[in-house]
């Protein structure tokens, strides 16, 4: 007989946790199984509820969003820096919050600049900042840079993403309906890359404005600048690597978000080209001309998250979001309407993303709020940054962007932790279904099993290790 191999204590105790977790999911599992045979029921469920309009409360005093408020855009744009120098100097290094007093400030446009910067930023004895590290994350921002540079800080009309229509098709194609339109869409969308697709009625609440250029430094309009009047908004996913984003807050992570990044830019320019060859305008767009987040759930792919981001279904957080604006129009009742999946109400209860963010960015309320409740967020020399008046849950940008400066990278720890960001088990896709029917109590208890099973960890270098193991099964046969 073969020597059984001794457990540590710590495995003991893991062992013996697992167990007393088990058995208390075992009620939740049973009931998942038992509304499962309810088949349709769960079904429309998983598809979500549909609401009539997205959002359901807006606050009085709400605006669109003025792109010069936008942190990337200001951190990126001289003018603005001499025009507001109060915001490059109203946030404290030690205090990573409004600056106190005798407390050295940061300078936001130079911790904007300085994280992708740096000529030297690799250290090849520091696991997931090394060269290889790096020179991945770098590839994967060259098709962006190349196809579209710098909309990823909100330069709007840069190459694929073109707002010039001179080459829209002298002819419509005649569509028979609706019906053709939405399939013809997405297909195409599928074709180009997209993981998700909805169609949502263009929404002025949610476009920048005014719209602003940081490299020519022009304020534009949608009344006299941009080219045509938008009808519809075309919202697509891409999704990340998940393995690259298990390794977050280091430089793998960034690699993937790059890569989606790249992945968008191309996948709305497609989007808007095949668009104009129809016979109607568009303009595909990213981080520029509107929240992408609010479009997306518009388009009922998702809800907002605790951390900003939208949750998708079966993907979580780890997606990026493109759009396409045009003129095509859709009847009424055609359009993709937002949907409730239990994501909202999960992130009341879970606060897992907020304990991972190294620059304590996000808000840790136990309820949505109408506007930011971050300390500072009453002063509107530091809270210029945020558009109030929607119920959501506020995070402070400019500790995130400190973060990145410190990093030498983006972050992505929110999105590594979330109990959303599963790999594509059946099982994983059974807890998303629990959670559009379940409540606090059991949402509290998957986010102990996504701790217990080892989900969500951050700063593991194990993961790095993986993610470089990931790719290659071993053999050359």
């Amino acid at each position: 007989m073969k020597e059984e191999k001794k457990q540590s204590v710590d495995e003991q105790n893991i062992d013996a946790k697992r167990r007393q977790l088990l058995k208390l999911s075992a009620g939740t599992v049973a009931g998942v199984g038992v509304v499962a045979g309810a088949g349709a029921w769960v079904k429309n469920r998983m598809d979500g509820i549909v609401h009539d309009g997205y959002p359901n409360e807006i606050g009085a005093g709400f605006k669109p969003m003025d792109q010069r408020n936008v942190i990337q855009v200001y951190s990126f744009s001289k003018a603005l820096q001499e025009q507001y120098p109060e915001r490059n100097l109203n946030f404290g290094k030690e205090s990573m919050g409004p600056i106190q007093t005798g407390e050295e400030p940061l300078h936001l446009g130079e911790a904007f600049h300085r994280f992708f910067t740096s000529p030297e930023r690799y250290d090849n004895d520091k696991p997931g900042y090394t060269q290889l590290d790096y020179a991945l994350e770098e590839a994967g921002w060259h098709g962006s840079m190349t196809m579209a540079p710098l909309v990823q800080a909100g330069v709007p009309d840069q190459g694929v993403l073109t707002w010039n229509q001179s080459d829209v098709h002298e002819h419509q194609y005649p569509f028979k309906d609706s019906v053709e339109k939405i399939g013809a869409i997405k297909t195409a969308a599928r074709t180009f890359g997209a993981v998700r697709v909805g169609i949502c009625r263009h929404d002025p609440r949610w476009d920048y404005n005014p719209l602003y250029n940081p490299l020519t430094e022009q304020t534009l309009s949608w009344e006299e600048d941009f080219p045509f009047k938008p009808k519809s908004v075309i919202v697509m996913l891409v999704d990340m690597d998940y393995e690259a984003m298990a390794c977050a807050p280091m430089i793998p992570q960034s690699a993937t978000a790059a890569m989606g990044y790249s992945n968008t830019a191309l996948l709305a320019g497609s989007m808007a080209k095949f668009i104009r060859g129809l016979g109607f305008q568009a303009v595909g767009s990213t981080n520029d001309l509107g929240n992408s987040v609010a479009y997306a759930i518009s388009a009922g792919l998702g809800e907002g998250a605790r951390n900003g981001a939208l949750v998708a279904p079966n993907l979580g957080p780890r997606v990026r979001i493109c759009k396409v604006y045009t003129d095509l129009e859709l009847d009424e009742v055609a359009y993709d309407k937002p949907r409730s999946f239990g994501i909202t109400e999960f992130c009341e209860h879970c606060k897992r993303c907020g304990d991972a963010c190294p620059s304590n960015a996000i808000s840790m309320d136990d309820k949505p709020s109408l506007g930011p409740t971050y300390p500072g967020s009453d002063d509107p020399e530091y809270s210029w940054d945020v558009n109030k008046g929607v119920r959501k849950f506020y995070s402070d940008p400019k500790k995130c962007l400190k973060f990145w400066a410190d990093n030498g990278g983006d972050c992505g720890a929110c999105i590594a932790a979330c109990p959303w960001n599963k790999p594509d088990f059946w099982h994983h896709r059974l807890i998303d279904a629990s959670n559009t029917f379940t409540g606090g109590t059991v949402h509290d208890l998957m986010t102990r099993a996504d701790i217990l099973f080892g989900y969500g960890n951050v700063n593991d270098e194990e993961a790095v290790i993986k993610f470089w193991k990931s790719g290659f099964s071993g053999d050359f046969t």
